[in-house]
Protein backbone atom coordinates (compact mmCIF):
# COMPACT_ATOMS: atom_id res chain seq x y z
CA UNK A 1 0.00 0.00 0.00
CA UNK A 2 2.87 2.31 0.87
CA UNK A 3 4.08 1.85 -2.65
CA UNK A 4 0.75 2.59 -4.05
CA UNK A 5 0.32 6.09 -2.04
CA UNK A 6 3.82 6.90 -3.35
CA UNK A 7 3.12 6.30 -6.84
CA UNK A 8 0.09 8.37 -6.59
CA UNK A 9 2.08 10.97 -4.79
CA UNK A 10 4.79 11.70 -7.26
CA UNK A 11 2.28 11.14 -10.77
CA UNK A 12 -0.95 10.57 -12.07
CA UNK A 13 -2.14 8.10 -14.64
CA UNK A 14 -3.63 8.87 -18.00
CA UNK A 15 -7.35 8.86 -18.47
CA UNK A 16 -9.09 8.04 -21.69
CA UNK A 17 -12.43 10.32 -23.07
CA UNK A 18 -14.78 8.00 -23.88
CA UNK A 19 -17.50 8.57 -26.73
CA UNK A 20 -19.84 6.93 -26.44
CA UNK A 21 -20.03 7.18 -22.96
CA UNK A 22 -20.89 4.01 -21.18
CA UNK A 23 -24.01 3.36 -18.69
CA UNK A 24 -23.62 2.39 -15.19
CA UNK A 25 -24.23 2.96 -11.80
CA UNK A 26 -23.44 4.80 -8.24
CA UNK A 27 -24.64 3.35 -5.66
CA UNK A 28 -28.20 3.93 -6.42
CA UNK A 29 -27.86 6.78 -8.90
CA UNK A 30 -27.88 6.16 -12.90
CA UNK A 31 -24.00 7.64 -14.24
CA UNK A 32 -22.89 7.61 -18.06
CA UNK A 33 -19.12 7.41 -17.76
CA UNK A 34 -17.43 10.31 -19.50
CA UNK A 35 -13.71 9.95 -18.93
CA UNK A 36 -12.20 6.81 -17.27
CA UNK A 37 -8.23 5.52 -16.50
CA UNK A 38 -6.90 2.82 -13.44
CA UNK A 39 -7.31 5.30 -10.46
CA UNK A 40 -10.58 7.03 -11.19
CA UNK A 41 -13.35 8.67 -13.35
CA UNK A 42 -15.40 10.89 -14.44
CA UNK A 43 -19.35 10.48 -14.28
CA UNK A 44 -22.57 12.24 -15.45
CA UNK A 45 -25.64 12.33 -13.49
CA UNK A 46 -29.19 14.28 -13.77
CA UNK A 47 -29.75 13.89 -10.10
CA UNK A 48 -27.01 14.60 -7.14
CA UNK A 49 -25.24 11.71 -5.76
CA UNK A 50 -26.52 10.22 -2.51
CA UNK A 51 -23.61 9.09 -0.95
CA UNK A 52 -19.63 10.00 -1.29
CA UNK A 53 -18.46 6.43 -0.94
CA UNK A 54 -20.19 3.66 -2.99
CA UNK A 55 -19.82 1.00 -5.52
CA UNK A 56 -20.03 2.27 -9.33
CA UNK A 57 -20.81 -0.47 -11.76
CA UNK A 58 -20.79 -0.82 -15.43
CA UNK A 59 -20.25 -3.76 -18.00
CA UNK A 60 -17.75 -3.56 -20.88
CA UNK A 61 -17.85 -6.34 -23.75
CA UNK A 62 -20.43 -8.02 -21.66
CA UNK A 63 -18.60 -8.70 -18.87
CA UNK A 64 -19.06 -6.07 -15.14
CA UNK A 65 -16.71 -4.16 -13.76
CA UNK A 66 -17.72 -3.11 -10.05
CA UNK A 67 -14.94 -1.08 -8.47
CA UNK A 68 -15.56 0.82 -4.16
CA UNK A 69 -15.06 5.32 -5.29
CA UNK A 70 -15.33 8.14 -3.09
CA UNK A 71 -16.57 10.73 -4.39
CA UNK A 72 -13.96 13.64 -4.96
CA UNK A 73 -16.13 16.66 -5.99
CA UNK A 74 -19.17 17.34 -8.32
CA UNK A 75 -19.90 20.02 -10.61
CA UNK A 76 -22.21 21.88 -12.96
CA UNK A 77 -21.67 19.87 -16.16
CA UNK A 78 -20.51 20.92 -19.27
CA UNK A 79 -21.51 18.21 -21.73
CA UNK A 80 -25.02 18.54 -21.12
CA UNK A 81 -26.90 18.35 -23.64
CA UNK A 82 -28.96 21.44 -22.81
CA UNK A 83 -27.09 23.86 -19.83
CA UNK A 84 -27.75 23.20 -16.39
CA UNK A 85 -29.12 19.76 -17.27
CA UNK A 86 -26.91 17.51 -15.51
CA UNK A 87 -23.63 17.50 -12.98
CA UNK A 88 -20.60 15.64 -13.01
CA UNK A 89 -18.05 14.34 -10.68
CA UNK A 90 -14.84 13.05 -10.25
CA UNK A 91 -14.19 9.61 -8.32
CA UNK A 92 -11.19 7.82 -7.18
CA UNK A 93 -11.08 3.97 -7.02
CA UNK A 94 -10.30 2.52 -3.75
CA UNK A 95 -10.73 -0.93 -4.54
CA UNK A 96 -12.00 -3.61 -7.18
CA UNK A 97 -13.96 -6.14 -6.47
CA UNK A 98 -13.23 -9.99 -7.89
CA UNK A 99 -11.84 -9.44 -11.25
CA UNK A 100 -12.71 -5.99 -12.27
CA UNK A 101 -8.94 -4.92 -11.91
CA UNK A 102 -8.16 -7.03 -14.93
CA UNK A 103 -11.44 -6.38 -16.71
CA UNK A 104 -10.97 -2.59 -16.28
CA UNK A 105 -6.73 -2.91 -17.62
CA UNK A 106 -8.59 -5.07 -20.62
CA UNK A 107 -11.10 -2.06 -21.34
CA UNK A 108 -8.79 0.47 -21.59
CA UNK A 109 -6.05 -1.67 -23.46
CA UNK A 110 -9.07 -1.99 -26.20
CA UNK A 111 -10.28 1.16 -26.02
CA UNK A 112 -6.66 2.75 -26.33
CA UNK A 113 -5.39 0.18 -29.20
CA UNK A 114 -8.88 1.27 -31.10
CA UNK A 115 -8.91 5.07 -30.82
CA UNK A 116 -4.84 5.26 -31.70
CA UNK A 117 -5.90 2.58 -34.99
CA UNK A 118 -8.36 5.25 -35.72
CA UNK A 119 -5.93 8.05 -35.29
CA UNK A 120 -2.88 6.51 -37.43
CA UNK A 121 -4.28 3.64 -39.08
CA UNK A 122 -1.72 1.60 -37.39
CA UNK A 123 -2.65 -2.10 -36.10
CA UNK A 124 -1.39 -2.69 -32.56
CA UNK A 125 -2.43 -6.34 -33.30
CA UNK A 126 -0.93 -8.35 -30.24
CA UNK A 127 -0.21 -5.91 -27.91
CA UNK A 128 -3.46 -5.42 -25.76
CA UNK A 129 -3.05 -9.37 -25.29
CA UNK A 130 0.75 -9.07 -24.18
CA UNK A 131 0.59 -6.01 -21.80
CA UNK A 132 -2.76 -7.61 -20.22
CA UNK A 133 -1.03 -11.48 -19.46
CA UNK A 134 1.64 -11.80 -20.58
CA UNK A 135 4.94 -11.51 -18.22
CA UNK A 136 7.93 -10.15 -21.46
CA UNK A 137 5.52 -7.29 -20.19
CA UNK A 138 3.77 -7.30 -17.01
CA UNK A 139 6.69 -7.88 -15.08
CA UNK A 140 5.83 -8.86 -11.65
CA UNK A 141 8.90 -8.21 -9.67
CA UNK A 142 8.14 -5.13 -8.99
CA UNK A 143 11.00 -2.88 -11.69
CA UNK A 144 10.36 -0.55 -14.11
CA UNK A 145 12.25 0.41 -17.49
CA UNK A 146 11.79 3.44 -18.53
CA UNK A 147 11.67 4.38 -22.69
CA UNK A 148 13.05 7.90 -23.75
CA UNK A 149 13.29 9.16 -26.78
CA UNK A 150 16.08 11.68 -27.68
CA UNK A 151 18.21 13.19 -30.17
CA UNK A 152 16.28 10.56 -32.53
CA UNK A 153 17.41 7.84 -30.44
CA UNK A 154 15.45 5.65 -27.05
CA UNK A 155 17.80 4.88 -24.36
CA UNK A 156 16.51 2.44 -21.93
CA UNK A 157 17.11 2.83 -18.13
CA UNK A 158 15.76 0.86 -15.20
CA UNK A 159 13.94 2.86 -12.89
CA UNK A 160 12.66 2.49 -8.97
CA UNK A 161 9.31 4.08 -9.28
CA UNK A 162 7.20 3.67 -12.41
CA UNK A 163 7.26 7.94 -13.29
CA UNK A 164 6.65 8.79 -17.05
CA UNK A 165 9.45 10.65 -19.03
CA UNK A 166 9.07 13.99 -20.60
CA UNK A 167 9.22 12.18 -24.03
CA UNK A 168 8.37 8.44 -24.08
CA UNK A 169 6.80 6.17 -21.58
CA UNK A 170 7.46 3.60 -18.36
CA UNK A 171 6.63 -0.20 -18.60
CA UNK A 172 6.87 -2.98 -15.92
CA UNK A 173 10.18 -4.26 -16.15
CA UNK A 174 10.88 -6.55 -19.13
CA UNK A 175 13.17 -7.85 -22.08
CA UNK A 176 13.13 -5.87 -24.66
CA UNK A 177 9.95 -7.23 -26.34
CA UNK A 178 8.81 -7.11 -29.87
CA UNK A 179 5.89 -5.62 -28.35
CA UNK A 180 7.67 -2.77 -26.75
CA UNK A 181 9.88 -2.04 -30.18
CA UNK A 182 6.41 -1.56 -31.39
CA UNK A 183 5.03 0.80 -29.28
CA UNK A 184 8.50 3.00 -29.46
CA UNK A 185 8.13 2.61 -33.34
CA UNK A 186 4.19 3.84 -32.77
CA UNK A 187 6.06 6.64 -30.51
CA UNK A 188 7.98 7.76 -32.80
CA UNK A 189 5.08 8.20 -35.18
CA UNK A 190 2.45 9.96 -33.58
CA UNK A 191 1.08 13.48 -32.63
CA UNK A 192 1.29 14.83 -29.20
CA UNK A 193 -2.23 12.91 -28.10
CA UNK A 194 -1.24 10.18 -30.33
CA UNK A 195 2.00 9.94 -27.82
CA UNK A 196 -0.22 10.39 -24.41
CA UNK A 197 -2.09 7.44 -25.55
CA UNK A 198 1.00 5.21 -25.72
CA UNK A 199 1.72 6.56 -22.19
CA UNK A 200 -1.91 5.49 -21.34
CA UNK A 201 -1.16 2.17 -23.11
CA UNK A 202 2.31 1.57 -21.16
CA UNK A 203 0.52 2.44 -17.80
CA UNK A 204 -1.52 -0.59 -17.92
CA UNK A 205 1.17 -2.78 -17.23
CA UNK A 206 2.20 -0.24 -14.28
CA UNK A 207 -0.76 -0.38 -13.01
CA UNK A 208 -0.76 -4.09 -13.31
CA UNK A 209 2.36 -4.79 -11.55
CA UNK A 210 1.54 -1.97 -8.77
CA UNK A 211 -1.66 -3.77 -7.99
CA UNK A 212 -3.87 -0.49 -8.53
CA UNK A 213 -6.87 -0.53 -8.35
CA UNK A 214 -6.10 -2.65 -5.47
CA UNK A 215 -8.39 -6.12 -5.05
CA UNK A 216 -11.01 -5.95 -2.47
Amino acid sequence: MAVMQAVEERREFQRLRLDPSIPGTFAATAVALVEVGVLGARVHHGTPLDEKNGELRFAYDGEEIALRCEVVRTINSQNAKYPGSGLESGIRFVAALGESGDRLRNMLGSLVSHELEERRNMTLAGIGRSIDGDRTVRGTDAGFLSYRFENGAWHRRRIFLPEQPPVGFTVARSEDSEEIQRLCRVYQASDDEGRRLIRMFAELSVSDALNIPPRA
